[in-house]
């Protein structure tokens, strides 16, 4: 597998099942903060993670129903696609 899939896996793992900060994320994978925070500014774009509590600059995040799903294609899929305009995930098994 890829470093870059390696890193999401990492992230969307720790959320899995809890509510976080980006600073608990860093806590439990061990990445770069500046990392972990240009992450979730692109997975919360995209649908893949949810603010639950937002105050000022401080967010608590969590992960949504398609953050789950893409969290398991990382799991299970050697290869997978993401469809972004139609906010669709798929994944495939490679033989």
């Amino acid at each position: 597998m890829s470093g870059v899939r390696e890193r999401l896996k990492s992230i969307l793992s720790s959320m899995r099942g809890r509510v976080v900060t980006p600073g608990d994320v860093v806590a439990l994978t061990g990445l770069p903060r500046y990392e972990v925070l240009a992450a979730f500014h692109v997975l919360e774009a995209l649908g893949f993670i949810e603010v639950v509590h937002a105050k000022g600059n401080y967010k608590i995040y969590k992960l949504s129903d398609l953050g789950e799903r893409l969290l398991e294609a990382l799991e299970e899929a050697e290869e997978f696609m993401i469809s972004i305009g139609q906010t669709q995930l798929e994944a495939e098994a490679s033989a």
